[in-house]
């Protein structure tokens, strides 16, 4: 074994074993997980066949969360201004899905939510959605676009 590491030049002896670890640490860099190839091929294979077939391929979806939760972390202390209204608008629309009441409209014993209503709300809603949007994850820049939405009233 003492040979394959290394290579006589004239009268030098030249260790190779730099350059062997050196390309072995590069191909580990540059491959992939066998687990991971199977898998994605797997995934891929599939849409082929449902392409090809023109059936539905099943797509993952994110996991939903109950109205509990939703509201647990409405309700949390110390968010900021994006987490909230993100918290907000998932729990307007989880609390709809299960055909309860929008919660940006007024509600009572005695008023009775009219069609401007559930227009301003709608309206209110995608507007705020819009600026979570914008924000892409900044609670800063979501803040300032919602700023720039806002109208002030000056009250008399």
């Amino acid at each position: 074994m003492e040979e394959e590491k290394k290579s006589v030049t004239g009268n030098e002896v030249e260790d190779m074993t730099p350059d062997y670890l050196a390309a072995i640490n590069e191909l580990k860099q540059n491959s992939v997980d066998r687990e991971s190839y199977e898998k994605l091929k797997a995934e891929n294979k599939k849409l082929l066949d449902s392409i090809v077939n023109g059936t539905e391929v099943a797509v993952p979806q994110e996991e939903k969360k109950s109205v509990e939760e939703l509201r647990a972390a409405y309700l949390k202390e110390d968010q900021s201004n994006l987490e909230y209204i993100t918290n907000a608008l998932k729990l307007r629309e989880a609390l709809m899905a299960e055909g309860k009441p929008d919660p940006f409209l007024p509600i009572g014993e005695q008023i009775l939510p009219t069609d401007e209503d559930v227009a301003t709300a709608n309206k209110v809603a995608n507007i705020l959605q819009e600026c979570v949007d914008y924000a892409e994850g900044d609670s800063n820049v979501f803040t300032n676009e919602l700023q720039r939405r806002l109208v002030d009233v000056k009250i008399r």
